[in-house]
C-alpha cells in the first residue's frame, strides 16, 4: 500500500494481525497524518521503533525489554492497561493545574500592574497607590496561598470525555492568554473606578480620618479582588455555586486565611503602622468588598456566557 492508501485505511481499520515492526511505524505514521493523538503499547525490541514515533510509547514494566522501555515515555509497571487510563487522568489534570494556576496569577499581576501604572497617568492629582512592601505583600501572600490551593485541585467531572489537546500547543493556547489580558483589564478598571472614588470621599470633611485612606481602600480591594477570582477560576466550565467546596477545601481555606490576614494588616495598629496603611470605616470596608466582588461576578459572567453559547449551536 501507498501512504495515500495506508492513511486512508487506518480510518476504516481497527484490528491488525502478522504486522512487522516496519508495518507498526508505517501504522503510526498514517494515523498522525490524520492528527490522530498516538499512543503505542508494547514489550518486545520490534515494537521500538513505533514506541519511540508514538506521541506516548508505554512499555511494560514486567515483560517488557530494555529497549522498548528505553524507546517509552511511560512504563507500566503493574502492565494493567488500565493503569493507561488512570495515567492519563492524572495527566491532564495536573496539566490543567498548571494552567489554572498561570491563568489565576498571571491574571490578577497584570491587573495590578496595569492598575499601578495607569492610576498616575489617567488620574495626574493622585499618587501611586501602593508602597513597594504592600506590593510584595501581595506578590508574595493573596497571590501565593490561593495559588498554591488552586494547585491542588481535583479532576473535572468531564475530564476523560474532552478529546486531547495538541502536544505542542502554548500554555497559553486556547484563549489562556488572551484571558489574562482581559482579566487584567477588567482588574484595573475596577481598582481605578475605585481609587477614583475612595480618594473625592477621603477628602471630604464631612468623613473624618486620615485623607490618606484611599490607598487602604485601593490596596484591599486589590487584595480581596483576588480572592474573588480564586474561587471563581477554579473551573473554566462550571459554575462556581455546582462545585463542591469540600472538593478541595485548600481553596476555600487559603481564601478566608488571606482575608483575615488583609484585615488584620488595617485594624491590628503594629501591622498597620508597618505596612503604611490606614484606618477605614465599617462602611469603606464593606464598599472595599463590593468592588473586590465584580471581579468574581465577572469571571462567573463570562463562563454563563460560554454555556449559553454552546447550548445555542
Amino acid at each position: 500500500m501507498t501512504d495515500a492508501d495506508m492513511e486512508a485505511a487506518v480510518q476504516q481499520v481497527r484490528v491488525y494481525a502478522r504486522v512487522s515492526p516496519e508495518h507498526k511505524l508505517r501504522i503510526v505514521r498514517a494515523l498522525q497524518k490524520q492528527h490522530q493523538i498516538v499512543a503505542m503499547t508494547g514489550d518486545g525490541v520490534n515494537d521500538a521503533p513505533a514506541l519511540k514515533q508514538a506521541d506516548i510509547g508505554i512499555a511494560m514494566g514486567i515483560t517488557g525489554t530494555d529497549v522498548s522501555k528505553e524507546a517509552s515515555d511511560m512504563v507500566l509497571l503493574d502492565d494493567n492497561f488500565a493503569t493507561i487510563v488512570a495515567a492519563a487522568e492524572e495527566g491532564r489534570v495536573v496539566y490543567t493545574n498548571i494552567r489554572r494556576f498561570v491563568k489565576y496569577i498571571l491574571g490578577s499581576n497584570i491587573g495590578e500592574v496595569l492598575t499601578i501604572a495607569a492610576s498616575p497617568i489617567l488620574l495626574p492629582i493622585l499618587d501611586v497607590p501602593l508602597s513597594p512592601l504592600q506590593i510584595l505583600w501581595m506578590n508574595l501572600v493573596t497571590d501565593g496561598f490561593p495559588a498554591l490551593a488552586l494547585a491542588v485541585e481535583p479532576a473535572e467531572p468531564n475530564v476523560m470525555e474532552r478529546p486531547p489537546h495538541d502536544p505542542k500547543e502554548s500554555i497559553f493556547a486556547r484563549g489562556l492568554g488572551a484571558y489574562m489580558v482581559r482579566i487584567g483589564l477588567v482588574f484595573s478598571v475596577i481598582s481605578i473606578t475605585l481609587m477614583y472614588w475612595a480618594y473625592y470621599h477621603a477628602q471630604n470633611p464631612a468623613y473624618p480620618g486620615d485623607p490618606e485612606r484611599w490607598k487602604t481602600m485601593v490596596f484591599t480591594t486589590l487584595c480581596l479582588a483576588q480572592m474573588g477570582h480564586a474561587i471563581a477560576v477554579r473551573s473554566n466550565t462550571q459554575m462556581t455555586y455546582e462545585i463542591s467546596p469540600i472538593s478541595n477545601p485548600f481553596v476555600l481555606i487559603a481564601v478566608v486565611l488571606t482575608t483575615i490576614l488583609q484585615l488584620m494588616l488595617i485594624y491590628v495598629e503594629p501591622l498597620r503602622n508597618f505596612f503604611g496603611t490606614q484606618l477605614i470605616s465599617p462602611t469603606e470596608l464593606a464598599i472595599c468588598f463590593g468592588f473586590s466582588t465584580l471581579m468574581f461576578v465577572w469571571v462567573e459572567l463570562e463562563k454563563l456566557v460560554k454555556r449559553l453559547w454552546k447550548q445555542s449551536k
